[in-house]
């Protein structure tokens, strides 16, 4: 006969190993998207963007990356 919670242990166990994985995947991800966002950054004004413009470009990327559904309302001048 199988031992009930010994069947817990061991699925409980399977559990803590997957979020463990998870939640390294997630952070190797977020190491990823912040190191090109910073290339973006540095790349534009090296090439003589102006340094607002390169941030957009920068959090821009940034943004669809982390929150893909998510959209940006940016204000004009003026309004």
């Amino acid at each position: 006969m199988i031992n009930p919670d010994g069947f817990d242990e061991l699925v409980a166990g399977i559990e803590t190993e997957f979020n463990q994985a998870l939640i390294e995947r997630r952070g190797t991800m977020a190491l990823m998207l912040a190191r090109i966002a910073g290339t973006i950054y540095t790349e534009a004004i090296a090439h003589g963007v102006p340094h607002t413009v390169a941030q957009e470009m920068a959090q821009d990327y940034w943004i669809k990356e982390i929150h893909p559904g998510a959209v940006t309302v940016t204000e004009e001048a003026g309004e």
